[in-house]
């Protein structure tokens, strides 16, 4: 099967095409159920909300309200793609043990560490996510490498995104304090945080076009809080 028919119907699906590499030993790739190498790992993801959205909003998931519906949306959808193409789909969400998705996703594209940890890309912001990943057993050909990037907050002096968060949650010296962006999201304060998304995050200049729509912002900061209230953390 050719990469083109896979980005294809990962794209008729909702999904993108995020990069694709051919592993090796320090990637701690598995082989597949049959016992097959593992030649090609194709990611799979979203940016922004677009398509992505739309398609889940339309899901059996969403419309049920099933618990999980984005994990098990994907999953139903992007299954069936790998085995059509003649692999299997890994998913964030699989295990413990957890699949090492950051490390492969940066072999697969140029994606950079932001100063609020999450992946950054020049092109996006940190406006995607990694949904899935497909092993293939064929070593498949690589597009042609596109012209060398750097991290864009490499050139940002400002760093706004370290600036704007209301309760400091971000920090060189403490890292991501979880906690404190959780009481803040559930508190009244928190509101604008907790309808279109992250301050801090929607403060960096990179990728504003790809911003979340509120409502898909909503989805996920909600699910944020309900977990945290789960764990009784909150």
């Amino acid at each position: 099967m050719k990469l083109d028919d896979i980005t294809d119907d990962l794209s008729n699906s909702g999904f993108v095409f995020r990069g694709i590499f051919h592993p090796g030993p320090e990637d701690q790739v598995p082989d597949l159920s049959s016992g097959q190498s593992t030649l090609s790992v194709i990611m799979v993801g979203n940016i922004g909300s677009g398509d992505f959205w739309d398609s889940f909003k339309r899901s059996d998931e969403f419309l049920d309200a099933v618990s999980d519906p984005m994990d098990n949306w994907t999953k139903r959808t992007v299954g069936p793609i790998a085995a059509k193409a003649g692999g299997e789909a890994l998913f964030p969400s699989d295990g413990p043990p957890y699949h090492p998705f950051q490390k492969w996703a940066s072999r697969a594209e140029a994606l950079f560490s932001s100063p609020i940890g999450l992946f950054i890309s020049s092109d996006w912001g940190t406006w995607h996510a990694l949904r899935a990943a497909i092993l293939l057993p064929e070593a498949i050909e690589l597009p042609a490498p596109k012209s060398e990037v750097s991290s864009p907050c490499l050139s940002c002096e400002d760093q706004p995104c370290l600036k704007i968060c209301p309760v400091d949650a971000f920090g060189e010296e403490h890292g991501y304090d979880y906690l404190a962006c959780a009481d803040h999201v559930a508190s009244k304060a928190g509101t604008s945080c907790a309808t279109k998304g992250c301050l801090a995050r929607r403060a960096c200049p990179v990728g504003q076009q790809h911003t979340l729509r509120s409502e898909h912002a909503t989805f996920h900061m909600s699910a944020f809080i309900n977990e945290r209230k789960r764990m009784g953390e909150i």
